[in-house]
């Protein structure tokens, strides 16, 4: 597939998840997919993918769904990772070296000239927020599924109903401040927090038996508060702020010892389990 990433509709997204905030994600490869294994079992289940069948990955970031979802099409059927981040893609491809199921290809979604009624599935875990204009995305990723063919895919619910996100936001903005918040539904983590706007968004994509859910998940982190605190500081809002409001070494270690304290009420005997608030969707071509 060839590249189509670098100057489209989607290009400041595929800078971001390429350059220093994708590198984050690389290199917590291991840690994020800990984090967000409930998330994938769900999806997993969900998808109820058979063996034999074609599966595409949406936003398929460092590959832990497209691998999954291999696992269960087996060795008769295939499973397409796309994601805009080539940095991401890396580990991924890694990751599935030597499987003959998987493949990986940079593009962009929204405007990908996809291979027509190819695929049997599309899924994504966290993957579709990201779309300058989501009508003509899922409209593109429609058509790269045959007749009949069906879409399951997770977003986030709103922030308030994620204390991982909620928790580390407000431990930063204590500490260096707010930044303008972001317009309702600006593509990004909870673009797609209002499950009627996003079922509206599928039916404009001409996309049938359309079906939306909160659902109660969570979040899993091995080890200590302070080891959560850590991941939590390393990405999302906090390393925003830390980039915006130019934070200090000092800035960062208060704010990792306050998240951290704000997440042992989490802690169990294996761990913490974060609660966590996602929104499910389905559809049909």
């Amino acid at each position: 597939m060839a590249v189509d990433a670098t100057d489209g509709p989607n290009a400041a997204q595929a800078a971001f998840w390429t350059e220093q905030p994708g590198q984050k994600w690389a290199l917590h490869q291991t840690r994020l997919d800990t984090l967000f294994t409930e998330a994938t079992d769900l999806l997993i289940a969900r998808s109820a993918i058979a063996p034999g069948e074609s599966i595409l990955d949406i936003g398929c970031g460092t590959g832990a769904l497209t691998l999954e979802a291999a696992n269960k099409c087996g060795p008769a059927g295939r499973a397409l990772g796309v994601d805009i981040s080539e940095t991401l893609l890396s580990v991924a491809r890694g990751r599935a070296a030597g499987r003959a199921n998987i493949r990986f290809a940079l593009a962009d979604a929204q405007t990908h000239a996809f291979e027509p009624a190819a695929a049997d599935i599309m899924i994504s875990r966290f993957g579709t927020m990201f779309f300058a204009d989501p009508v003509a995305a899922f409209r593109n990723i429609a058509s790269a599924l045959r007749p009949g063919g069906r879409l399951v895919f997770a977003s986030w619910a709103s922030a308030a109903q994620n204390p991982w996100s909620h928790i580390a936001k407000t431990a930063g903005t204590e500490r260096l401040g707010s930044l303008p918040a972001d317009p309702p539904r600006t593509p990004g983590q909870f673009a797609f927090a209002e499950v009627d706007y996003v079922t509206g968004i599928l039916g404009k994509a001409g996309l049938t038996d359309i079906e939306g859910a909160e659902t109660e998940t969570r979040l899993f982190v091995p080890g200590t508060a302070d080891d959560a605190a850590e991941l939590a500081t390393s990405i999302g809002p906090v390393a925003v702020l830390m980039r915006e409001k130019n934070g200090t070494e000092e800035d960062r270690k208060a704010i990792t010892a306050d998240v951290a304290n704000r997440l042992a009420a989490f802690v169990g005997p294996d761990g913490l389990r974060i609660p966590a608030t996602v929104n499910v969707f389905s559809a049909r071509r």
